[in-house]
């Protein structure tokens, strides 16, 4: 009889600036081969578009403290990949991250109602296209935006996996501790989904409430040509089906759970 191999052991902890490299790895590498990446880093993600994306997930102390007035408490969460042949916990690799973005009591339309000025070049870093981001980012952004409003919600703003190391568990053990703590919370979570994070989202609990239908092939020339999805499996019941051409995110929401008396 054969032994099973035993399965790989994930630890999920709180990410700290020296994990930057790793994550921004792991960033790139699960989304290089999406086709509205690529038209956003249409010749390839260049040292100064790295860095400032980085600069995006670690800002410095002072810039978080503004942002977090606006854009909720952020926390980043790895998951690690752990050594299968020691009884320690020895970090083998980061094989994925997420991003939540916590806001823990409602805001007035004030607050969440303002509309962000478009990203340039200058700050998303050098080679990235700034039409296709705000197009593409900024349209989902806007979306999400005309449903939760300024509800005090746990909202999932990344979640990157590397491609080699998927079905690991990683992505949902990253995933439980968002929807945990919106249980706890009593709150909503909403999340804007790509056609690969889709059926993930959906096993917790996610429900499809909007779609942002980005004519791709209208807009940049972009076309179909290979097997990566563009979301025609994404939101069916709710939007229909996806026109050709056409690249779909879905905008999901996750309910609040009544917190226990």
């Amino acid at each position: 009889m054969t032994t099973p191999a035993p399965k790989p052991r994930i630890r999920i902890r709180e990410a700290t600036r020296a994990d930057l490299s790793e994550i921004l790895d792991v960033h790139f590498e699960a989304f290089g081969p999406d086709p509205m990446n690529q038209l956003m880093y249409p010749a390839g993600v260049t040292e100064n578009a790295r860095e400032m994306f980085g600069h995006s997930l670690f800002p410095p102390e002072s810039e978080a403290a503004a942002d977090e007035n606006k854009h909720g408490e952020t926390r980043i969460f790895v998951a690690e990949l752990l050594a299968d042949d020691t009884a320690d916990d020895v970090p083998v690799e980061i094989v994925a991250y997420a991003k939540w973005q916590i806001f823990r009591h409602e805001r007035p339309e004030t607050e969440w109602n303002v509309e962000d000025p478009p990203m340039t070049t200058e700050i998303l870093g050098e080679g990235v296209d700034a039409e296709v981001y705000n197009a593409f980012l900024g349209g989902m952004h806007r979306v999400r935006k005309t449903h939760s409003r300024g509800d005090a919600s746990v909202n999932l703003g990344i979640l990157a996996c590397r491609s080699t190391r998927q079905r690991l568990g990683a992505a949902s053990a990253l995933m439980r501790w968002g929807t945990e703590l919106a249980d706890e919370l009593g709150v909503p979570s909403y999340l804007e989904s790509s056609p690969y994070g889709y059926p993930v989202y959906k096993k917790f609990g996610y429900q499809d409430i909007d779609v942002l239908d980005l004519p791709v092939t209208e807009l940049y020339g972009a076309v179909k040509t290979n097997d990566r999805k563009w979301g025609e499996d994404s939101a069916v019941e709710l939007a229909g089906p996806l026109a050709p051409g056409t690249y779909r995110s879905a905008i999901m929401k996750r309910p609040a759970k009544a917190t226990a008396v």
